[in-house]
């Protein structure tokens, strides 16, 4: 599973989508926070867990927190998670957010 830093984001419309190598994060901010969507593909032959943290920020404050787990990926499936992250600061939601992936592990399941 690659996580490798990601390239310049690609934008549709309102939303920026970030590649980590094969994972897929897409972020879409509204009026109350960022719309965050992240998507862990299982390449492998084998059934596998992943659990990731990734942090989404932007000017003025604004950062945010999001940690998930996939218990049991199985082979060419994808783990999904998506979720509207809102500043416990109450910070401005960025119109132009960023992310990061802060830890990532896989192991078997």
């Amino acid at each position: 599973m690659a996580t490798a830093p990601a390239a310049a984001p690609t934008r549709e419309g309102d939303t920026k989508a970030y590649a980590f190598g094969d994972v897929k994060i897409r972020l879409t901010p509204n009026e109350l926070g960022v719309y965050t969507a992240v998507h862990v593909p299982n390449p492998s032959q084998k059934p596998m867990s992943f659990s990731f943290t990734v942090r989404v920020t932007g000017p003025q404050g604004y950062e945010v927190m999001m940690k998930r787990s996939f218990p049991h990926v199985l082979p060419g499936d994808t783990g999904r998670e998506a979720g509207l992250l809102i500043d416990e600061d109450e910070a401005p939601v960025p119109a132009d957010p960023t992310v990061e992936i802060v830890a990532f592990e896989q192991t078997g399941a």
